[in-house]
């Protein structure tokens, strides 16, 4: 609606992860770097961990278009309450494989013949698991530890990567066996004042942008109540996009933030 108003060819705030609109802040930087290091080099269980709304997913995104290439194979997991069972028939349906079979012990076996199968063809398999706090049950997180038993010539048949909101931490601190076994940890920390920002003025120029659209007064506003979070940025941003159209407004001033915020009833 209000695209053509600013000038824009795509709306930049969507609420959405979006990999065609990552802004390398430097933590976003060193997290997914961090995550593509442990699938480069099999390091078994990398763990990602931030805020609602940190960036976390897009990471995911960004981090499988970079995997996809013949010498990977990667599952995603967004829902992981799941049964054992479950569990292990959603990974083989990714991987191609039909499931007729309702024994743990059989879809593990038919698991790892096919994890050997892709590394004697020098296929590195991954396995992202995204929303991994939901994972309350220590049956699942036993899994993964016992899926960490699977190697083949001394390296790892799979590498997990595991990302999630702070009480995922919580939940691996309160399994000690799977805790010791993570090689690669991040925190994704919130958007620093110049980097939300970088953040606003990235977003708008990939989506068209020829001016400045949001002043300097804007931005204080906007940091103080998105706390650099950015989705949290992206609403406030949006909304305000909204209402400065509504007002015929040159430019988005900190008093549609405010008013913007008020609106959004952060």
């Amino acid at each position: 609606m209000y695209t053509s108003y600013w000038g824009l060819t795509e709306p930049p705030f969507e609420n959405v992860p979006s990999q065609d609109l990552f802004y390398e802040s430097p933590q976003h930087e060193e997290a997914l770097v961090r995550m593509v290091y442990a699938v480069e080099h099999k390091k078994g269980l990398a763990v990602l961990t931030g805020e609602v709304g940190s960036g976390k997913t897009t990471i995911s995104r960004v981090l499988y278009d970079y995997l996809d290439n013949d010498g990977f194979e990667v599952i995603t997991i967004v829902n992981p309450t799941l049964t054992p069972v479950d569990f292990y028939r959603a990974i083989l349906s990714q991987l191609g494989e039909t499931i007729v079979e309702d024994s743990k012990a059989i879809l593990l076996n038919r698991l790892t013949e096919r994890l050997k199968q892709n590394a004697s063809n020098d296929i590195n398999t991954i396995l992202i698991i995204d929303e991994a706090h939901l994972i309350k049950d220590h049956v699942i997180l036993e899994e993964l530890r016992m899926m960490l038993n699977l190697q083949y010539n001394g390296e790892f048949l799979i590498t997990l990567v595991i990302m999630g909101q702070p009480d995922l931490a919580t939940n691996l601190a309160s399994m000690k066996p799977l805790k010791e076994r993570i090689a690669i940890r991040y925190d994704l920390k919130p958007l620093s004042f110049n980097d939300t920002a970088r953040y606003v003025v990235y977003r708008l120029k990939q989506c068209g942008a020829q001016r400045g659209i949001f002043t300097r007064a804007a931005l204080d506003p906007l940091f103080k109540h998105s706390k650099g979070i950015p989705l949290k940025i992206k609403n406030i941003c949006e909304r305000s996009l909204l209402i400065g159209m509504m007002k015929n407004a040159r430019t988005v001033t900190g008093s549609i933030v405010l008013e913007a915020v008020k609106d959004i009833e952060y």
